[in-house]
């Protein structure tokens, strides 16, 4: 083959790729579809996450479960998550693991109630973190988490700030603690 043979052989399917892509025509008999809107209604993930969070105090193998799942809803489920930071009930298992992305190590979290385990949800989901992680925290500990967790929610979801602000009414969950009692019960 000749040098402009070689060229040429080259340049066709190049100038193939090159060409405009062929329309896409629906099948016939297929309904038009509803134009996209340029701004999507937020899912309610609520009785999702709801389920999810009940589901943490049932056995070890449902809260790891559990808190897969959550992590997996991704971002839009922050505010859903966040409300329900202050649920001191107690974990079945003291351990979450969290399985690497790409370049990174899985990380361990271990938490003692429901609201610490959140916590570590809530900081794979957005890579901040407004407490300590140890699963250590009293109760008023807990309740200034709950409250930075709030605003950051708020302010990064204005949309859902009523979903947002549902953690600062739950003080009264069942099992709460007071510090005092925390102190000397052992936890």
């Amino acid at each position: 083959m000749t040098k402009h043979g070689v060229f040429l052989a080259l340049l066709i399917p190049t100038a193939a790729l090159a060409a405009p892509p062929a329309a896409y025509t629906p099948p016939p008999g297929t309904p038009p579809m509803a134009p996209a809107t340029a701004e999507a209604a937020p899912l309610d993930l609520g009785p999702l996450v709801d389920k999810l969070v009940a589901d943490l105090t049932r056995d070890s193998r449902t809260q790891a479960k559990s808190f897969r799942m959550l992590i997996s809803l991704g971002r839009p489920a922050v505010p859903y998550v966040v409300a329900h930071l202050g649920d001191s009930r107690s974990l079945p298992e003291q351990s979450i693991w969290v399985q690497a992305v790409t370049g990174r190590s899985d990380t361990q979290y271990h938490p003692w109630f429901v609201h610490d385990g959140l916590l570590a949800v809530l900081k794979e989901l957005t890579g901040f973190s407004r407490a300590p992680l140890t699963g250590h925290l009293l109760p008023s500990q807990r309740a200034k988490s709950v409250r930075k967790w709030v605003t950051f929610c708020v302010e990064r979801y204005p949309r859902q700030a009523a979903v947002c602000q549902r953690a600062l009414q739950n003080g009264a969950v069942p099992g709460a603690v007071a510090d005092s009692e925390v102190a000397f019960s052992g936890h």
